[in-house]
Protein backbone atom coordinates (compact mmCIF):
# COMPACT_ATOMS: atom_id res chain seq x y z
CA UNK A 1 0.00 0.00 0.00
CA UNK A 2 3.22 2.62 0.71
CA UNK A 3 4.12 2.56 -2.52
CA UNK A 4 0.95 2.75 -4.07
CA UNK A 5 0.19 5.48 -2.01
CA UNK A 6 3.55 7.67 -3.16
CA UNK A 7 2.82 6.48 -6.53
CA UNK A 8 -0.62 8.30 -6.81
CA UNK A 9 1.51 10.90 -5.11
CA UNK A 10 3.74 11.12 -7.55
CA UNK A 11 1.94 10.86 -10.75
CA UNK A 12 -0.48 13.43 -9.45
CA UNK A 13 2.43 16.11 -9.16
CA UNK A 14 3.21 15.14 -12.47
CA UNK A 15 -0.16 16.04 -13.42
CA UNK A 16 -0.49 19.34 -11.81
CA UNK A 17 3.28 20.48 -12.90
CA UNK A 18 2.22 19.61 -16.57
CA UNK A 19 -1.01 20.97 -16.13
CA UNK A 20 0.08 24.48 -15.17
CA UNK A 21 3.03 24.24 -18.14
CA UNK A 22 0.18 23.61 -20.50
CA UNK A 23 -3.05 25.06 -19.40
CA UNK A 24 -5.50 26.33 -22.47
CA UNK A 25 -7.12 28.72 -22.77
CA UNK A 26 -11.04 28.75 -24.00
CA UNK A 27 -10.30 29.90 -27.55
CA UNK A 28 -7.49 27.39 -27.93
CA UNK A 29 -8.60 23.64 -29.73
CA UNK A 30 -9.50 20.84 -28.20
CA UNK A 31 -6.01 18.74 -28.54
CA UNK A 32 -8.37 15.74 -27.97
CA UNK A 33 -9.89 16.04 -31.40
CA UNK A 34 -6.73 15.92 -33.76
CA UNK A 35 -3.38 15.14 -34.11
CA UNK A 36 -0.93 15.99 -31.44
CA UNK A 37 -0.71 20.16 -32.23
CA UNK A 38 2.83 21.57 -32.90
CA UNK A 39 1.59 24.42 -31.32
CA UNK A 40 0.62 23.52 -28.42
CA UNK A 41 3.61 21.20 -27.75
CA UNK A 42 5.46 21.46 -24.43
CA UNK A 43 9.79 21.89 -25.02
CA UNK A 44 12.47 20.86 -22.79
CA UNK A 45 13.47 23.66 -20.33
CA UNK A 46 16.11 24.54 -17.81
CA UNK A 47 13.20 23.53 -15.53
CA UNK A 48 13.40 19.89 -16.61
CA UNK A 49 16.35 17.12 -16.72
CA UNK A 50 18.10 14.33 -16.17
CA UNK A 51 20.62 13.74 -14.69
CA UNK A 52 22.98 10.94 -13.02
CA UNK A 53 25.10 11.51 -9.26
CA UNK A 54 27.84 9.57 -7.97
CA UNK A 55 28.66 9.30 -4.27
CA UNK A 56 27.91 7.58 -1.23
CA UNK A 57 25.36 7.35 1.91
CA UNK A 58 27.23 5.77 5.15
CA UNK A 59 30.71 5.55 3.31
CA UNK A 60 28.94 3.36 0.46
CA UNK A 61 29.33 4.38 -3.02
CA UNK A 62 26.12 5.18 -4.68
CA UNK A 63 24.75 5.78 -7.74
CA UNK A 64 21.30 7.90 -8.33
CA UNK A 65 19.20 8.44 -11.70
CA UNK A 66 17.35 11.53 -11.06
CA UNK A 67 14.85 13.37 -13.00
CA UNK A 68 13.30 16.81 -12.41
CA UNK A 69 10.23 18.16 -14.30
CA UNK A 70 9.45 21.51 -12.94
CA UNK A 71 9.56 21.41 -8.98
CA UNK A 72 9.14 17.67 -8.61
CA UNK A 73 12.07 15.51 -8.26
CA UNK A 74 12.53 11.34 -8.30
CA UNK A 75 14.22 8.39 -10.12
CA UNK A 76 16.24 5.43 -9.13
CA UNK A 77 19.27 4.68 -7.42
CA UNK A 78 21.62 1.64 -6.44
CA UNK A 79 24.23 1.13 -4.14
CA UNK A 80 27.37 -0.19 -6.25
CA UNK A 81 28.75 -3.45 -4.85
CA UNK A 82 24.44 -4.34 -4.51
CA UNK A 83 23.23 -3.54 -7.96
CA UNK A 84 19.73 -3.57 -6.91
CA UNK A 85 17.94 -0.31 -7.82
CA UNK A 86 15.55 1.24 -5.53
CA UNK A 87 12.48 3.32 -6.44
CA UNK A 88 12.88 6.85 -5.24
CA UNK A 89 9.23 8.86 -4.79
CA UNK A 90 9.14 12.71 -4.23
CA UNK A 91 7.71 13.98 -1.29
CA UNK A 92 6.61 17.83 -1.24
CA UNK A 93 8.18 20.23 1.05
CA UNK A 94 7.12 23.57 1.76
CA UNK A 95 10.99 24.65 2.47
CA UNK A 96 12.39 24.64 -1.39
CA UNK A 97 14.41 21.05 -0.07
CA UNK A 98 14.05 18.07 -1.83
CA UNK A 99 12.37 15.24 -0.55
CA UNK A 100 13.01 11.36 -1.74
CA UNK A 101 11.17 8.47 -0.26
CA UNK A 102 12.43 5.24 -1.02
CA UNK A 103 9.84 2.15 -1.97
CA UNK A 104 11.71 -0.09 0.23
CA UNK A 105 10.41 -1.72 3.64
CA UNK A 106 7.16 0.04 4.93
CA UNK A 107 8.75 0.04 8.26
CA UNK A 108 12.02 1.72 7.59
CA UNK A 109 11.01 4.56 5.52
CA UNK A 110 14.33 5.66 4.33
CA UNK A 111 14.43 9.11 3.06
CA UNK A 112 16.74 11.49 1.14
CA UNK A 113 16.45 15.07 2.31
CA UNK A 114 18.46 17.70 0.49
CA UNK A 115 19.69 20.56 -2.05
CA UNK A 116 21.41 20.67 -5.60
CA UNK A 117 23.67 23.98 -6.17
CA UNK A 118 24.62 25.72 -8.97
CA UNK A 119 27.18 23.52 -9.47
CA UNK A 120 25.50 20.61 -9.39
CA UNK A 121 26.15 19.24 -6.24
CA UNK A 122 23.31 17.10 -3.95
CA UNK A 123 24.15 17.36 -0.35
CA UNK A 124 21.92 16.09 2.67
CA UNK A 125 21.21 13.67 5.02
CA UNK A 126 19.54 10.17 4.29
CA UNK A 127 17.64 8.76 7.73
CA UNK A 128 15.21 6.74 8.29
CA UNK A 129 13.54 5.65 11.87
CA UNK A 130 16.77 4.42 13.74
CA UNK A 131 19.64 5.68 11.67
CA UNK A 132 21.03 8.83 10.02
CA UNK A 133 23.97 9.72 7.62
CA UNK A 134 24.94 12.81 5.52
CA UNK A 135 25.24 11.47 2.03
CA UNK A 136 27.36 13.78 -0.49
CA UNK A 137 26.40 13.19 -4.58
CA UNK A 138 28.27 14.91 -7.45
CA UNK A 139 26.84 15.00 -10.94
CA UNK A 140 28.65 12.64 -12.71
CA UNK A 141 27.24 11.80 -16.30
CA UNK A 142 29.91 10.08 -17.74
CA UNK A 143 29.61 7.37 -19.99
CA UNK A 144 26.21 7.69 -19.52
CA UNK A 145 23.71 8.57 -22.32
CA UNK A 146 22.03 11.72 -21.66
CA UNK A 147 18.33 12.47 -21.57
CA UNK A 148 15.94 15.78 -21.92
CA UNK A 149 12.79 15.23 -20.38
CA UNK A 150 9.65 16.44 -21.66
CA UNK A 151 5.71 16.72 -20.07
CA UNK A 152 2.30 17.49 -20.56
CA UNK A 153 -0.81 17.31 -19.54
CA UNK A 154 -4.41 18.21 -20.53
CA UNK A 155 -8.07 18.06 -19.15
CA UNK A 156 -11.69 17.51 -20.99
CA UNK A 157 -15.35 18.36 -19.32
CA UNK A 158 -17.66 15.09 -19.96
CA UNK A 159 -20.47 17.58 -20.97
CA UNK A 160 -19.02 21.43 -21.27
CA UNK A 161 -22.18 22.93 -21.04
CA UNK A 162 -22.73 21.56 -17.61
CA UNK A 163 -21.34 23.24 -14.67
CA UNK A 164 -21.26 19.92 -12.68
CA UNK A 165 -20.12 17.84 -15.61
CA UNK A 166 -17.42 15.55 -14.39
CA UNK A 167 -13.91 16.03 -15.63
CA UNK A 168 -10.98 13.86 -17.08
CA UNK A 169 -7.28 14.50 -16.68
CA UNK A 170 -4.65 13.00 -18.45
CA UNK A 171 -0.63 13.37 -17.93
CA UNK A 172 2.59 12.29 -19.91
CA UNK A 173 5.87 12.89 -18.91
CA UNK A 174 9.46 11.20 -21.06
CA UNK A 175 12.96 10.94 -21.10
CA UNK A 176 14.58 11.47 -25.14
CA UNK A 177 18.41 10.50 -25.65
CA UNK A 178 20.03 13.40 -27.14
CA UNK A 179 23.77 12.15 -26.84
CA UNK A 180 26.30 9.64 -25.28
CA UNK A 181 25.99 7.12 -27.96
CA UNK A 182 26.08 7.01 -31.67
CA UNK A 183 23.38 7.23 -33.80
CA UNK A 184 22.29 4.14 -34.29
CA UNK A 185 22.16 3.40 -30.23
CA UNK A 186 20.12 6.37 -29.87
CA UNK A 187 17.82 5.23 -32.97
CA UNK A 188 17.17 1.77 -30.57
CA UNK A 189 16.77 3.82 -27.44
CA UNK A 190 14.07 6.13 -29.58
CA UNK A 191 12.33 3.45 -31.03
CA UNK A 192 12.13 1.83 -27.67
CA UNK A 193 10.43 4.80 -26.17
CA UNK A 194 7.82 5.35 -29.09
CA UNK A 195 7.94 1.99 -31.26
CA UNK A 196 5.59 2.77 -34.55
CA UNK A 197 5.45 6.32 -34.34
CA UNK A 198 5.19 8.72 -37.33
CA UNK A 199 6.72 11.68 -34.72
CA UNK A 200 10.20 9.55 -34.33
CA UNK A 201 11.87 12.94 -34.01
CA UNK A 202 9.28 14.83 -31.83
CA UNK A 203 9.79 14.08 -28.51
CA UNK A 204 7.66 16.81 -27.75
CA UNK A 205 4.81 15.49 -30.04
CA UNK A 206 5.22 12.11 -28.83
CA UNK A 207 4.67 13.02 -25.00
CA UNK A 208 1.11 14.40 -26.07
CA UNK A 209 -0.20 10.97 -28.14
CA UNK A 210 -1.29 9.31 -24.79
CA UNK A 211 -2.77 12.24 -23.00
CA UNK A 212 -4.74 12.72 -26.46
CA UNK A 213 -5.81 9.18 -26.76
CA UNK A 214 -7.52 8.91 -22.91
CA UNK A 215 -9.45 11.92 -23.37
CA UNK A 216 -10.80 11.47 -26.41
CA UNK A 217 -11.95 8.08 -25.40
CA UNK A 218 -13.03 9.53 -22.15
CA UNK A 219 -15.26 11.79 -24.21
CA UNK A 220 -16.61 8.46 -26.37
CA UNK A 221 -18.28 7.37 -23.37
CA UNK A 222 -20.86 10.11 -23.20
CA UNK A 223 -24.01 8.64 -24.38
CA UNK A 224 -23.34 5.59 -21.47
CA UNK A 225 -23.25 8.32 -18.76
CA UNK A 226 -27.31 9.03 -17.14
CA UNK A 227 -27.59 12.72 -16.53
CA UNK A 228 -29.76 12.11 -13.83
CA UNK A 229 -26.64 11.03 -11.86
CA UNK A 230 -24.13 14.10 -12.96
CA UNK A 231 -26.90 16.50 -11.89
CA UNK A 232 -27.90 15.23 -8.64
CA UNK A 233 -23.86 15.29 -7.62
CA UNK A 234 -23.31 11.10 -8.46
CA UNK A 235 -21.03 11.30 -10.97
CA UNK A 236 -17.45 11.19 -9.28
CA UNK A 237 -17.17 7.65 -10.94
CA UNK A 238 -16.63 9.50 -14.45
CA UNK A 239 -14.08 11.63 -13.09
CA UNK A 240 -11.43 9.14 -14.82
CA UNK A 241 -7.90 10.04 -14.98
CA UNK A 242 -4.34 8.59 -16.33
CA UNK A 243 -0.75 9.45 -15.63
CA UNK A 244 2.19 8.11 -17.46
CA UNK A 245 6.02 8.53 -17.11
CA UNK A 246 9.36 6.99 -18.27
CA UNK A 247 11.96 6.85 -16.52
CA UNK A 248 16.05 6.07 -16.53
CA UNK A 249 16.51 3.69 -13.66
CA UNK A 250 20.15 1.70 -15.02
CA UNK A 251 22.50 3.99 -17.43
CA UNK A 252 25.74 2.20 -17.22
CA UNK A 253 27.71 0.92 -19.82
CA UNK A 254 26.68 -1.44 -21.37
CA UNK A 255 23.03 -1.71 -19.85
CA UNK A 256 20.17 0.84 -19.87
CA UNK A 257 17.00 -0.05 -18.37
CA UNK A 258 13.69 2.35 -18.66
CA UNK A 259 10.92 2.04 -16.90
CA UNK A 260 7.40 2.85 -18.15
CA UNK A 261 4.65 3.53 -15.11
CA UNK A 262 1.09 3.98 -15.86
CA UNK A 263 -1.50 5.23 -13.78
CA UNK A 264 -4.82 4.86 -14.43
CA UNK A 265 -8.83 5.45 -13.06
CA UNK A 266 -11.99 4.45 -15.15
CA UNK A 267 -14.49 4.00 -12.51
CA UNK A 268 -14.66 1.90 -9.54
CA UNK A 269 -13.09 1.05 -6.16
CA UNK A 270 -9.78 2.13 -7.28
CA UNK A 271 -7.56 2.92 -9.82
CA UNK A 272 -4.82 0.23 -11.50
CA UNK A 273 -1.41 0.99 -11.88
CA UNK A 274 1.90 -0.98 -12.76
CA UNK A 275 5.54 -0.75 -14.37
CA UNK A 276 6.97 -2.63 -17.39
CA UNK A 277 10.84 -2.32 -17.96
CA UNK A 278 13.10 -2.10 -20.65
CA UNK A 279 16.66 -3.73 -20.63
CA UNK A 280 18.84 -2.48 -23.62
CA UNK A 281 22.00 -3.91 -24.63
CA UNK A 282 23.96 -1.07 -25.70
CA UNK A 283 26.52 -2.75 -27.08
CA UNK A 284 24.62 -5.02 -29.15
CA UNK A 285 22.06 -2.35 -30.17
CA UNK A 286 19.08 -4.76 -29.12
CA UNK A 287 16.07 -5.22 -26.45
CA UNK A 288 16.93 -7.88 -24.53
CA UNK A 289 14.65 -10.69 -23.42
CA UNK A 290 14.79 -13.24 -21.10
CA UNK A 291 15.74 -16.16 -23.79
CA UNK A 292 18.58 -13.27 -24.65
CA UNK A 293 20.02 -13.82 -20.89
CA UNK A 294 19.27 -17.29 -19.55
CA UNK A 295 20.17 -20.79 -21.37
CA UNK A 296 17.49 -23.05 -22.53
CA UNK A 297 15.18 -24.44 -19.79
CA UNK A 298 16.10 -21.68 -17.03
CA UNK A 299 12.70 -21.14 -15.64
CA UNK A 300 12.62 -23.59 -12.14
CA UNK A 301 15.79 -22.58 -11.27
CA UNK A 302 15.09 -19.36 -11.70
CA UNK A 303 11.43 -19.11 -10.08
CA UNK A 304 13.11 -21.32 -7.30
CA UNK A 305 15.58 -17.92 -6.92
CA UNK A 306 12.41 -15.39 -7.07
CA UNK A 307 10.62 -17.88 -4.28
CA UNK A 308 13.55 -17.03 -2.19
CA UNK A 309 14.16 -13.94 -3.43
CA UNK A 310 10.50 -12.83 -2.23
CA UNK A 311 10.83 -15.07 1.14
CA UNK A 312 13.06 -12.93 2.13
CA UNK A 313 12.02 -9.27 0.91
CA UNK A 314 8.79 -10.29 2.91
CA UNK A 315 10.36 -12.31 5.79
CA UNK A 316 7.79 -15.43 5.13
CA UNK A 317 9.70 -18.75 6.75
CA UNK A 318 10.93 -21.46 4.28
CA UNK A 319 8.29 -23.93 5.78
CA UNK A 320 5.08 -21.19 5.06
CA UNK A 321 3.23 -21.73 1.66
CA UNK A 322 3.73 -18.80 -0.40
CA UNK A 323 -0.37 -19.36 -1.69
CA UNK A 324 -1.44 -18.78 2.18
CA UNK A 325 -2.04 -15.06 2.80
CA UNK A 326 1.03 -13.81 0.28
CA UNK A 327 0.34 -15.13 -3.29
CA UNK A 328 -2.12 -16.69 -5.74
CA UNK A 329 0.20 -20.25 -6.02
CA UNK A 330 2.72 -21.86 -4.15
CA UNK A 331 5.54 -20.87 -6.77
CA UNK A 332 6.92 -17.85 -8.88
CA UNK A 333 7.08 -18.11 -12.54
CA UNK A 334 9.21 -15.45 -14.35
CA UNK A 335 7.90 -13.63 -16.88
CA UNK A 336 9.11 -11.11 -19.64
CA UNK A 337 8.98 -7.95 -17.11
CA UNK A 338 12.69 -7.62 -16.14
CA UNK A 339 15.66 -6.16 -16.65
CA UNK A 340 19.75 -6.70 -15.47
CA UNK A 341 22.21 -4.57 -13.86
CA UNK A 342 25.71 -5.15 -13.49
CA UNK A 343 24.94 -7.43 -10.35
CA UNK A 344 21.79 -9.02 -10.97
CA UNK A 345 18.12 -9.76 -12.20
CA UNK A 346 14.90 -8.27 -11.43
CA UNK A 347 11.53 -9.09 -12.58
CA UNK A 348 8.50 -7.40 -11.76
CA UNK A 349 4.54 -8.70 -11.33
CA UNK A 350 1.64 -5.13 -11.57
CA UNK A 351 -0.76 -5.92 -9.02
CA UNK A 352 -3.57 -8.58 -9.65
CA UNK A 353 -0.39 -10.39 -11.70
CA UNK A 354 0.46 -13.33 -8.84
CA UNK A 355 -0.68 -11.45 -6.03
CA UNK A 356 -4.00 -9.43 -4.65
CA UNK A 357 -3.94 -5.72 -5.08
CA UNK A 358 -3.37 -5.12 -1.19
CA UNK A 359 -0.10 -6.67 -1.99
CA UNK A 360 0.78 -4.07 -4.71
CA UNK A 361 3.66 -3.97 -7.07
CA UNK A 362 6.23 -6.85 -6.44
CA UNK A 363 10.00 -6.09 -7.71
CA UNK A 364 12.34 -9.53 -7.17
CA UNK A 365 15.87 -8.87 -7.28
CA UNK A 366 18.23 -11.96 -7.61
CA UNK A 367 21.93 -11.71 -7.55
CA UNK A 368 23.69 -13.50 -10.65
CA UNK A 369 25.77 -15.44 -7.98
CA UNK A 370 22.45 -17.20 -7.27
CA UNK A 371 22.23 -17.54 -11.28
CA UNK A 372 25.03 -19.07 -12.61
CA UNK A 373 23.84 -22.50 -13.68
CA UNK A 374 21.63 -20.83 -16.19
CA UNK A 375 23.00 -17.37 -16.86
CA UNK A 376 24.68 -17.05 -20.60
CA UNK A 377 28.32 -16.67 -20.41
CA UNK A 378 27.96 -12.91 -21.95
CA UNK A 379 26.13 -11.51 -18.66
CA UNK A 380 28.19 -13.68 -15.83
CA UNK A 381 29.79 -10.98 -13.46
Amino acid sequence: MKIYLCLLASLALISTACRQKTKRTDGQQDSTMSAPSEKASPSATAKTFYRQFKGAVAGQPITMNLIKYEDQYEGWYYYDKIGDPIRLFPQQDSTGRIVLIENTSPDDNNTFTGKIDAAGHFTGTWKNSRKRYDFDLRENNTNTVQFNVFGFSDSASLFPANPKSPVGTASSAIVWPTGGADDEVLKVIREAIAPHTKYADKPELIVKIPVDTFLRDYKSNRDDVDTNEINNGMGASWSWNTASKIQVVWNQPPLLVLEYADYSYTGGAHGNYGSNFVVIDLSKKKILKPNDVFKPGFKAALGAALEKSFRKKYNVPASEPLNKGYLFDKHIEPNENFFITAKGVVFNYTPYEIAAYAMGEINLFVPFEDLKSVLKEGYIQ
